[in-house]
């Protein structure tokens, strides 16, 4: 049986028991008689045998997988318990007491007999063979050679026990009630213990009986073919004996019974011999068959010998060829070490002729130094072969080194095959000293280094390992490649390391993804070569981080694609221009509109046609300049495709574009703004000489009060009123005095809403006159009507204001003088019309009479002392006049 088959049957042997005995342990929980029974008809396996059944069961599984941590202690939890209860139960038989463990676990309510007078108490000799079990078991766990011979025997012997129970059972004789005067165990438990004990005997088969059955000879196959058929007799017998006991037995006397037993044997037996005699006929042929071969086999080696002889001879003489043409050194020595045999290649190889080396020893020809630390022995068994070195004297004296390997033949002789290994011991030692000096190199170098065979580093440097956050060793023969690659790359770089391994690429250079051991990502970019090393194809390379690489290439990407966007969609003229041939290399839209070009017929122009021939020789100076590190902003004239010229602000900087100097330009047309600047420079000159020539002082201010601009007469004005000179910056509160300040900043407020505010301020001056101003405030607006200051006008107003004032006097002095005429008039006009009336009446009366002197003489009375009054009148008007002008030239101005 081999090993499978026979673990399969204790694992099937083992779940069998534990699945009946947890079917019985159900039976008495749920008080089911046919559960308790398991077979019909057969009497009740009692509670306590269950659970044992159960323990032991289970042991035996766990016989069949690996122990693991616990295992051994889980292997004590089940037998312990089994042989306690098995050992208590048969103290109780022994000693007749009672624990109380028969019921301790369910109730049993059997009525009792005089057979198994106790309820629920295990059969005595289920006890025992319950107990053997598990020792036997304990055994096991003990790696020894006698426990485990002990434990074997403690199996066969309950496989014994249960087998005469059995045969009791068959034959109605109770071998154990007759002896022990005990019970007897239950049938079903019988089966379950011949069933144990024999799959744990198969644990060793190679101790005890267990061997005589399952060894491979034809004397154990023969035992097991007999036994077998032994026990199936027995048991048929039994069966038919039970069935006559029950039916028929009693209707036949006893030596009717033992006649029919003895000619049942005598058939049965005769049957046995017949199948055996035909199995050993059968073998006995199969052996006469095998002696023919054998014979017919003898018959063709003889043949196969007598040519494999002649082949022999002349192998002999092509080894004797081969010796002598061989390049290495060979040569055969006997037991003592003395020369037999020597090839043309050794006696070059130490400068002794053949008949030389034929009279000397090994020990003469290697290296005496060598002999004292290391000696020459002859003791190596027939057959073993090994390779060494050695270190040879030449003939001349000279030491070498040679790699030998060494056989030994079954005559005792010892044949060597040498070699001179001088050179490669000296290509040896240059190779550490290379290697030395890569590893020292490697390990300290700043790019990473690698050496791949097999599919996994062999050898890689602090570099390497720092980039993906690994120690060296965490990555020497451990992990596979991919290890440090990430998902999304994996199938491009294996497919590169395959490449090179299966010699279809000698080296390849790529950019991959890698992924650190925290999981992150990083780029890197590898370099590796396919070499041979130890007949290994093998991969040694270079790898360095390119991830700041990466991210600036995305971010040039990024910038590239902005750069573009901002030169094609600018609306400004933009420019690409070759600096080695001012050849136009790139051109926006902007550019051909304004130029009135097509923009396929820029890119095949220069720009000097752009320029004017007189400007040329400037152009090409300025492209001789550099401006890789700074801008360059001038002004320079262009040519339109019409010919029209104009002036555009060039601001120009150096660049370098697919590996070409070139230079990126910014044209902004500027001819209007300059004619707008002259425009604006001359009219600013024609308001600066006004602003400085006029009489009027004008300040201007921010929406902050705050001076911006001040002319001459305004910084007079200050000085003369207020003692300083104002400057651009100061502050509204720099200028005025807080007493008119706030007045002055309401005004101001008013302005800023968008109002003009006109009005007149008199300035006291140190003569004690008044200066008189015309004061205008307006804002200052935008084409967008936005209020950004405030301009402040003041106009010397004095001399007018004066001039009025004189004539404001004039007027009053002429109405007093015209009042005064008047009161002189009303006076007079009294005094006059007196003699005025007089003379009318003298005259009427003249008239009537007109010789009349008296009359006459009194008309020039009248006429007379009017002639008085006008001429006082004129007298009293000139001295008033002269009165009211010394007055006019003695008062002062009124201010």
């Amino acid at each position: 049986m081999n090993q499978s088959k026979k673990n399969s049957a204790i694992i099937f042997s083992a779940f069998f028991v534990i699945i009946a005995g947890l079917i019985v342990i159900t039976g008495w929980i749920v008080n089911v008689p046919i559960l308790q029974s398991i077979i019909p008809g057969f009497r009740a396996m009692k509670f306590n045998a269950a659970l044992c059944f159960v323990f032991f069961g289970c042991t035996l599984l766990l016989t069949q997988y690996p122990i693991p941590k616990y295992g051994k202690l889980l292997f004590l939890m089940l037998c312990i318990p089994g042989i306690l209860i098995s050992l208590i139960t048969l103290f109780e038989d022994l000693l007749h007491f009672d624990t109380g463990l028969d019921q301790f676990f369910v109730i049993d309510k059997t009525i009792p007999t005089h057979l198994f007078p106790v309820h629920g108490r295990m059969a005595f000799n289920a006890a025992i063979n319950f107990i053997f079990l598990g020792f036997g078991f304990l055994g096991l766990t003990i790696k020894n050679r006698i426990f485990s011979v002990i434990s074997q025997y403690l199996f066969q012997t309950v496989a014994i026990l249960s087998f005469i129970a059995l045969i009791d059972y068959l034959y109605g004789a109770t071998l154990f009630g007759a002896l022990f005067f005990v019970t007897s165990m239950a049938t079903q438990a019988v089966i379950l213990f011949l069933i144990l004990s024999l799959t744990a005997s198969l644990l060793n088969p190679s101790v005890g009986i267990a061997r005589l059955f399952t060894g491979k000879q034809v004397g154990n196959q023969m035992a097991k073919r007999l036994f077998t058929l032994m026990i199936l007799m027995v048991i048929v017998f039994g069966s038919v004996s039970m069935q006559f006991h029950e039916q028929h037995f009693r209707m036949l006397s006893i030596e009717t019974v033992i006649s029919l037993l003895a000619i049942s044997f005598l058939l049965i037996s005769l049957l046995l011999i017949w199948n055996t005699a035909n199995w050993l006929n059968r073998i006995d042929s199969q052996r006469s068959d095998a002696e023919k071969n054998i014979i017919l086999m003898n018959v063709n080696l003889e043949k196969i010998v007598r040519k494999r002889s002649a082949e022999f001879q002349k192998s002999e003489e092509k080894y004797r060829s081969l010796i002598e043409q061989a390049s290495d050194a060979i040569y055969v020595l006997d037991f003592k070490g003395d020369f037999t045999d020597v090839n043309a290649s050794m006696c070059i190889m130490i400068g002794y002729s053949r008949d030389e080396l034929l009279q000397l020893n090994i020990r003469d020809i290697v290296d005496p130094e060598e002999l004292k630390s290391d000696p020459i022995t002859t003791n190596i068994y027939t057959g073993a072969s090994f390779v060494r070195e050695r270190r040879y004297r030449h003939k001349e004296g000279r030491v070498f080194v040679a790699e030998i390997n060494v056989k030994m033949f079954t005559d005792d002789r010892v044949m060597v095959i040498a070699r001179d290994i001088t050179y490669r011991k000296k290509m040896e030692s240059e190779l550490r000293e290379a290697e030395l000096k890569f590893r020292t190199v490697a390990d300290k170098s700043m790019v990473g280094v690698y050496i791949v065979q097999k599919g996994k580093f062999t050898y890689v440097n602090p570099r390497f390992a720092e980039i993906f956050d690994y120690e060296p060793g965490e990555l020497t023969n451990t992990f596979p490649l991919e290890i440090i690659i990430n998902e999304s790359h994996r199938a491009i770089t294996t497919e590169h390391v395959r490449k090179r391994m299966a010699g279809e690429v000698e080296s390849v250079n790529y950019e991959t993804m890698g992924r650190k051991r925290d999981g992150s990502t990083n780029w890197v970019e590898f370099y590796g070569s396919r070499v041979i090393i130890g007949d290994e194809p093998t991969i040694i390379g270079s790898m360095i981080d390119i991830t700041e690489r990466k991210r600036a290439e995305e971010e040039l990407r990024s910038s590239e694609q902005k750069y573009k966007l901002l030169f094609e969609s600018n609306p400004m003229p933009m420019w690409m221009i070759a600096k080695d041939d001012q050849t136009i290399i790139a051109v926006n839209d902007a550019a051909a509109n304004h130029y009135g070009y097509q923009k396929e017929e820029l890119l095949h122009m220069n720009t000097r046609s752009l320029r004017a021939k007189e400007d040329n020789e400037q152009q090409l100076e300025g492209y001789k300049l550099d401006f890789n590190n700074s801008t360059d902003f001038r002004v320079v004239r262009h040519l339109k495709k019409d010919g029209t010229m104009m002036y555009v602000q060039l601001t120009s900087q150096d660049i370098i574009f697919d590996g070409r100097s070139v230079r990126l330009s910014l044209t902004n047309d500027i001819t209007e703004k300059l004619k707008a600047e002259d425009s604006l420079k001359k009219s600013e000159a024609n308001l600066q000489t006004i602003l400085k020539t006029t009489d009027t002082a004008y300040a201007l201010f921010d929406t902050d009060l705050r001076v911006l601009e001040l002319n001459p007469m305004a910084i007079e004005f200050n000085k003369v009123h207020y003692g300083h000179a104002p400057k651009k910056g100061d502050l509204l509160g720099d200028l005025f005095p807080p007493d008119r300040l706030s007045e002055f900043k309401k005004y101001a407020e008013d302005v800023l809403k968008g109002n003009n505010i006109n009005y007149e301020i008199g300035y006291p001056v140190a003569d004690g006159s008044v200066r008189w101003y015309y004061v205008r405030l307006f804002p200052i607006t935008n084409d967008n009507k936005e209020i950004l200051g405030m301009l402040m006008g003041l106009y010397d107003i004095s001399e007018r204001k004066n001039a009025e004032q004189d004539l404001k006097s004039a007027y009053e002095r002429i109405q007093n003088h015209i009042n005064s005429i008047k009161d002189m008039a009303w006076k007079q006009s009294h005094l006059i019309r007196s003699p005025l009336a007089n003379l009318k009446g003298l005259v009427a009366l003249q008239k009537e009479d007109p010789k009349d002197t008296i009359v006459f003489n009194h008309i020039q009375n009248e006429l007379d002392r009017m002639d008085t009054i006008i001429i006082q009148m004129a007298e009293e008007a000139t001295g008033h006049e002269k009165n009211h002008l010394a007055a006019n030239l003695n008062k002062k101005p009124d201010l």
